[in-house]
């Protein structure tokens, strides 16, 4: 909505005004294509539809309809053929097709309205006119009717049902057809009408110098005496809203809830339950104030003197009987029959004298909820139930018979139902206060959970569906609606509202009514029941704070889309306007987001819910003022979604969709992150190098020291034994020579002698191996052809050994190792595989030396391999050598398709010409060397 504030445009959505335009205006109009025209004293002022919905300066289009006075725009009217009319100090000027034409020159306009039959009543500087199209037609003859000067005549105007009104200095008057009509009061002292104006509902209001009048069909009624009117507008809620001179803004509302009390002929305001009849009637019980029942006008109260003994009312039921059963706080219950009440209480076998909740049921039974059992009554016998008979709790608050004919308890532990003649708990349920309230058409039994809400029962599981409303009264009409009344006010759900199961983080439709439709406090009574509907469709509600009534078929209804808006950003500490997107600087750390939603006539109902993609998980409830405040954005563009609900609870889903996108710092440009991220595996690999590299020194020192040590043993054991043997053997061959040929003895150290030269020369080559060089691919591949045709012999298997790559010198200890792993496995095939062809493949390559012995035997039994079961050792020491010299072993094999066995050393380990001095020692052997030619 937008109004003229001491002459300032500003724009309200119910809650704040924002100022829209800079210049003074004094008269505003709508277009029929949405655009805002404004009258001010420099000009005619036009504001697109679409700039409407901006903030700040707005552009305008700035029009001068002509020279002089004609700039001084007084007022605008927009005919029901879309030709804007312009009344101003020099004039009254037509606007079509983007120009202007004088049609009144030189007089000024202050009033504009169009009759019905397109003919426009102006009133002018002399007094009333008609245009008809072609030209101005003074009506001097109305003002000597009216008893006034022709420039006493203040405003002119013919409402939608054909009655022309007439304000003049001595008040108010109408003319119906040729009549004219003066209505009282008119006369000459302070009754004097300055403005007329129509509703949307037809009623005429009129600004008077005695404050609000509204027309009725005998007259004037004063709506409110002494305001001082400027303006009138109704809008399509049907509100009126009043402008005033110093009294601001007034909204006239229709109470949706009309509040029923003492006045009306209650005995006290603190009614606790309600009921209406089959018959139609309306009966109420009050907290110590006894029964009445309502006849359409005032209320008529039974109480002690016409025999109702105790007159606090809690409970009211009807049975098949049409008799009225009445549940009171101390007093037990009481049958009320032809004017008649009869009680039953301890004494007719009740456990308690307070009844909170009955319920007559179906096969003529009475049931009475208690705070120390639940009773039933039929054919005059009371059966109490206990927590002995299944009861969750003795303190049972509500009763309820479903469509089946099935009872319910609510207890202040939980929800039973009775099964034969004893009562079930409902599983799952808390032990809480619980209070079953109604049904759905697909028979889904409804309850109230204490603190959490509603609860539909499917399939003897309770499931949460509504968990923000708190009520434990629900009717539903006929149309579907679901009205529900509680602790915390009165709710309307749309039909289906409670059935269908919502997805994540869906909004729930709801409708809440309060103290601005009416209603006298915020919460209902707590009593059963606590409402009720009547034939007439009208919605009664118990309340501490009188009788609540809702007229169903005349309720306010909307179906509107509610419109969420952004109204201003704070950003650090500067306040802006959101304009179409939001771009942060990098490091900024306060974001203040201000929204909310256009809701003209009943704000206090919208609800608001926002959520910034990628940083809030979920919708977040705002609060009044709707605001989100984000500390740290991450870097990139968001979306910012506000949804809201219009006054009748429907959530408009989508929403509004704001830009915002935090530019980043340099370190979090995806161009940096990528750079950071090559240079991190860069600086990884050059680390997994080094430590290659300094596994592979260390390795290769190990060897170097193996190496040494076998060569020191091998000197130790040249110079020490086989010398020591060599010795005692030339010793014992010249004592051999001096045995004569044909003595035994002779014979014997023959024997002995050739023992020990073969010993010796065994020796020496163990000495030979201990000091071994380089083992060459040949002398590899050689030992091992040798040692698998020794195997091979007698046995009728294919055996070869391959060479791959050009020939390398191997560390002599590595090439042992190599040796020994693969004779292992060698053995192993020639003893155990049963195999037909046994391969050994030797490759070399730049990177490493790779050996693999293969067969198509019987394969290995997975539990050897798996685990190397004790007596078979060979496999751990394979694993064992090759780990040693920094090399991998692995074994694959499958029953019935073979055996392989892999072993891989590092080039850097295996190969001789691998073992070259860094870069570094280089460049220091260089340095030494330069320098010490420097000194020569």
């Amino acid at each position: 909505m937008v109004k003229c504030g001491r002459r300032k445009p500003a724009r309200f959505d119910g809650q704040h005004f924002t100022s829209i335009s800079s210049p003074l205006a004094h008269a505003l109009t709508i277009a029929p294509d949405g655009e805002l025209w404004a009258g001010t004293d420099e000009g005619l002022e036009r504001i697109s539809a679409q700039a409407l919905n901006q903030f700040g300066r707005l552009p305008v289009t700035l029009y001068h309809p002509g020279p002089g006075l004609s700039t001084h725009i007084i007022c605008l009217r927009f005919s029901r053929s879309g030709i804007l009319w312009v009344g101003t100090a020099g004039g009254l000027y037509r606007f079509e097709h983007g120009d202007f034409s004088s049609v009144i020159p030189r007089l000024g306009i202050f009033r504009i309205e169009e009759a019905s039959n397109g003919h426009l009543l102006v009133i002018t500087a002399e007094g009333f006119m008609e245009w008809d199209g072609e030209r101005a037609v003074p009506h001097p003859e109305v003002a000597s009717q009216l008893d006034v000067k022709t420039d006493e005549v203040f405003h002119v105007l013919e409402d939608s049902h054909g009655v022309t009104w007439f304000c003049t200095r001595k008040g108010v008057a109408r003319r119906t057809g040729g009549s004219l009509e003066k209505l009282p009061a008119y006369g000459p002292k302070d009754h004097g009408a300055f403005r007329a104006y129509e509703d949307p509902q037809g009623n005429m209001w009129f600004a008077t110098t005695g404050g609000l009048f509204r027309a009725t069909p005998s007259g004037l009624e004063i709506a409110v005496p002494g305001m001082n009117v400027r303006y009138m507008y109704g809008d399509r809620d049907g509100d009126l809203w009043i402008g005033t001179n110093g009294d601001g803004l007034i909204r006239f509302k229709d109470r949706a809830i009309r509040m029923f009390k003492t006045a009306d002929g209650l005995p006290n305001n603190l009614i606790m339950t309600v009921l209406a009849t089959r018959e139609g009637s309306l009966w109420t019980g009050a907290n110590c104030g006894g029964l009445s029942r309502f006849d359409g006008l005032r209320f008529r109260t039974y109480s002690e003197k016409d025999g109702l003994l105790n007159s606090c009312v809690f409970a009211l039921a009807e049975d098949a009987n049409y008799d009225l059963w009445i549940g009171t706080y101390g007093g037990g219950a009481f049958c009320f029959h032809d004017g008649r009440f009869t009680q039953y209480s301890k004494a007719q076998g009740l456990t308690s004298s307070v009844v909170k909740s009955i319920v007559a049921a179906r096969d003529g039974s009475l049931w009475f909820a208690t705070p120390e059992a639940v009773s039933r009554m039929r054919n005059g016998q009371v059966r109490n139930y206990t927590t002995a008979d299944g009861l969750s709790s003795n303190n049972a608050m509500s009763l309820y018979e479903d469509r089946d004919g099935n009872i319910w308890v609510g207890t202040v532990r939980g929800l039973d139902r009775l099964t034969g003649d004893r009562f079930v708990a409902v599983p799952s349920l808390p032990a809480v206060g619980v209070v079953p309230m109604g049904e759905d058409p697909s028979r889904g039994l409804y309850m109230y959970v204490a603190t959490k809400g509603i609860f539909r029962l499917e399939n003897h599981q309770p499931i949460s569906v509504a968990p923000n409303i708190l009520p434990i009264s629900m009717i539903r009409t006929k149309g579907g609606d679901f009205w529900l009344s509680g602790e915390d006010g009165i709710y309307r759900l749309p039909p289906g509202g409670l059935q269908g199961l919502r997805g994540h983080d869906e909004p729930l439709d709801y409708a809440q009514f309060g103290r601005a439709d009416g209603l006298d406090g915020t919460d209902c009574s707590f009593a059963f029941p606590i409402s009720a509907l009547t034939r007439d469709g009208k919605l009664w509600v118990a309340t501490p704070q009188g009788l609540a009534m809702l007229d169903l078929p005349r309720f306010p209804r909307t179906n509107r889309k509610p419109e969420a808006y952004l109204r201003e950003i704070t950003v650090g500490r500067n306040v802006q306007h959101p304009g179409h997107e939001l771009v942060l600087p990098p490091g900024t750390h306060h974001v203040e987001l201000n929204f909310d939603a256009i809701e003209i006539s009943s704000p206090e109902k919208i609800r608001l819910q926002y959520r910034l993609d990628s940083v809030d998980s979920e919708w977040l409830d705002s609060g009044h003022p709707a605001r989100a405040i984000y500390s740290n954005i991450p870097a990139g563009t968001h979306a910012f979604h506000v949804r809201a609900c219009n006054r009748d609870g429907t959530w408009d889903r989508i929403g509004m969709v704001y830009t915002i996108t935090q530019q980043p710092y340099v370190y979090e440009t995806t161009s940096f992150q990528f750079a950071a991220a090559a240079a991190g595996c860069l600086l990884l690999f050059c680390f997994y190098r080094l430590r290659l590299r300094q596994v592979a020194a260390g390795l290769n020192a190990r060897l170097e020291e193996r190496l040494a040590e076998r060569e020191r043993i091998a000197r130790e054991l040249h110079d020490t034994l086989l010398q020591g043997f060599q010795g005692l053997t030339l010793h014992f061959q010249a004592a051999m020579k001096q045995i004569p040929d044909r003595e035994p003895a002779r014979r014997t150290m023959e024997t002995a002698l050739k023992f020990a030269d073969e010993v010796l020369l065994e020796g020496r080559e163990r000495v030979r191996d201990l000091r071994a060089e380089p083992t060459t691919v040949n002398e590899l591949s050689d030992m091992l052809a040798c040692y698998g045709e020794e195997l091979s012999q007698n046995r009728e298997v294919a055996f070869k050994v391959t060479v791959v790559g050009a020939p390398q010198l191997v560390h002599p200890v590595v090439g042992d190792e190599i040796y020994r792993i693969t004779r292992e496995g060698l053995a192993n095939a020639f003893r155990h595989s049963q195999a037909g062809s046994i391969e050994v493949e030797i490759t070399y390559t730049s990177a490493s030396v790779y050996v693999r012995v293969w067969d198509n035997g019987c394969g290995m039994d997975p539990e050897i391999l798996g685990s190397g079961r004790r007596g078979h050792w060979g496999l751990s020491g394979m694993r064992e050598r090759a780990r040693k010299i920094g090399g991998h072993l692995s074994i694959w094999s499958k029953p019935g398709r073979g055996t392989e066995i892999d072993v891989t050393i590092p080039a850097k380990v295996a190969y001789m010409c691998s073992r070259k001095e860094s870069l570094r020692q280089w460049i220091k052997r260089a340095g030494k060397k330069r320098g010490r030619d420097h000194v020569n």
